[in-house]
């Protein structure tokens, strides 16, 4: 076999797992739902955030409120979308 032969051979045998790699791989997931994330403590970190953001909305729009009707509207809304996403969709 040629020099060049067994360079080209070389080549190919290290460039092959890279692309078996890159076709393998799965990006992560691009949502910002609890489940979306890997782990128990990532999945409550997520809903803590979301918990937050969406008390600070609720008291923006109605000063009024107590912060346990906050929370419970908040609760309410998370429980909502969590149902829509478990629904199978068409």
């Amino acid at each position: 076999m040629s020099c060049h032969r067994k360079f080209a051979v070389l080549m190919l045998m290290s460039i092959a797992p890279m692309f078996a790699m890159a076709q393998t791989t799965q990006p992560p997931p691009s949502t910002n739902e609890p489940s979306a994330a890997s782990t128990p403590h990532q999945q409550r970190a997520m809903h803590d955030q979301m918990m937050k953001e969406c008390m600070k909305r609720e008291r923006q729009k109605d000063t009024s409120m107590s912060k346990d009707q906050v929370k419970r509207n908040c609760e309410n809304q998370m429980k909502m979308q969590e149902q829509q996403q478990q629904q199978p969709r068409d």
